[in-house]
């Protein structure tokens, strides 16, 4: 069964849309964020879906992937050759300036990676007080971390990358790591196998997500161009299933049982 769905979305894949000669290609930037984004087949499942989502309109997309805090800087330019950033919430679109697309195209979910002997236990998010927690700069944290960063109850420690946040928590520099959940199970293996090369602790992820899914949008700029980009995706979106598209991706990926929701 799951070799027919995988051969299933490959056919869809490849029956979608082309885009026109001549037809319009819109330049976003986007981050290493598997499996949503980055160097991945098809690009990720992001990816997947807004490519699938242009292609409606016979149009087509290129992708620069980029470090976190470069991808949100080089989209916002307007006098720049890209129209907008993915992966993105409603904070991050918001504190880069940029105008937030109306309809998702895919959904997250944040928990705690911790260190397997060490685990954090906790049933309200007052309980994390006085942690010192691993985030990635730049990220959206979502609203739990938000809060108790604010109240000054947790200490946050950011590293540049997910991964370089992973490795702090396998060192003992941090007590827990924010951290994706479907991305921990996409990077779990590397992780494992750093821990066995380097006599490291091993990483689990907490059983408590910290909070509900959250939506992830494309967000954009404030030029002509991306205002043009911004209409024909929500077009697009509207004629494909966002959610089963990038949930047979995962499922092509072996995620079952990762999915964020």
């Amino acid at each position: 069964m799951r070799r027919l769905r995988s051969l299933a979305l490959m056919c869809g894949l490849l029956l979608a849309p082309l885009p026109v000669a001549g037809a319009e290609e819109w330049s976003f930037t986007t981050l290493e964020w598997p499996p949503f984004s980055g160097s991945l087949p098809q690009g990720g499942a992001m990816t997947t879906v807004l490519r699938a989502a242009f292609s409606t309109q016979g149009e087509d997309l290129r992708i620069t992937t980029l470090p976190w805090k470069r991808a949100v800087a080089a989209a916002m330019q307007t006098d720049g050759p890209h129209v907008g950033f993915f992966t993105a919430t409603k904070a991050e679109c918001d504190a880069a300036g940029g105008i937030l697309s109306e309809k998702p195209i895919g959904h997250f979910r944040y928990a705690l990676a911790q260190r397997q002997e060490l685990p954090v236990r906790w049933t309200k998010p007052d309980d994390l007080s006085g942690l010192m927690i691993g985030v990635v700069d730049g990220y959206d944290n979502g609203p739990i971390i938000t809060d108790l960063n604010k109240r000054g109850l947790i200490r946050l420690d950011s590293a540049p990358t997910d991964s370089a946040n992973l490795r702090k928590l396998q060192a003992g520099r941090i007590d827990a790591a924010v951290v994706e959940i479907s991305q921990f199970a996409f990077l779990q293996p590397k992780v494992g196998q750093a821990q066995i090369a380097q006599g490291l602790s091993a990483l689990v992820l907490n059983e408590r997500p910290l909070g509900p899914p959250q939506s992830l949008h494309a967000c954009f700029n404030k030029g002509h161009r991306a205002a043009l980009a911004h209409a024909s995706l929500l077009r697009g979106l509207q004629k494909i299933d966002s959610r089963e598209l990038a949930d047979r991706y995962m499922e092509h990926l072996g995620q079952e049982g990762a999915v964020s929701n």
